[in-house]
Parts: structure tokens; sequence; C-alpha cells
């Protein structure tokens, strides 16, 4: 039986120190899910990254409770969410719509130079 491929040749590194006990208790919990911590680091990072909706409460949470957080940083996160979610009701656009306009005003700018 071929064992699938933990990572892919071109993969990078991020170290972050953490507890022992954490540690252990990741790899038991990855190893019983039958995932790897490529996989399970990766799709966590593209979630947060394309501002999942399902990590969003998650994120907050870590926010609120961050010693690193200030109150003014929230405040205005919170308002540009606002602003974000207004724009998206006031139009009726989804994030794929507003990127497919960027990219058609991209498109129509290249073909004017």
């Amino acid at each position: 039986m071929k064992r699938r491929q933990a990572r892919p040749k071109d993969a990078k590194y991020i170290q972050v120190p953490t507890l022992e006990s954490l540690d252990a208790n990741l790899r038991i919990r990855l190893k019983f899910d039958d995932v790897t911590k490529f996989w399970f680091f990766n799709e966590y990072i593209k979630a947060y990254l394309n501002d999942d909706p399902a990590l969003a409460p998650f994120i907050k949470k870590i926010k609120e409770s961050s010693m690193l957080s200030r109150k003014f940083r929230l405040k205005k996160y919170k308002d540009i969410k606002e602003q974000e979610q207004d724009m998206i009701n006031r139009f009726g656009l989804d994030q794929n719509e507003i990127e497919n306009i960027f990219d058609i005003i991209e498109r129509e700018g290249d073909d004017i130079l």
C-alpha cells in the first residue's frame, strides 16, 4: 500500500513555539482524525485568509481575549465588516461577484493601454 505524501516538495515551514502537552495532544487528535498536520494547518490558514464565516466566531473570540488586541482596532475592524456587509446587502453582491467586477475592470484597463 502506497503511503500518501504528507506535504509537497515546495512546502514552506512555519514554526511556532507551543507547550509540549499541546503538541502531544494535537498529534494524538490529528492521528485519531486521520489528518496530517500539513493538511490541518493549511486548511485552517486558507479558512482564515478567505474569511470563512465558520471560523469568524472563533477568530472574534481569540481577538477579544488577546492582550495584544486594542479596543480601537476591534471597533475599526467591526466598523469595516459592517460597511462591507452593508455594501453586500445594498448591491446584492457576494465576494466572488465583487472579485469578478475587479477582474473585468483590470482587463478593460489593460485593453486601453
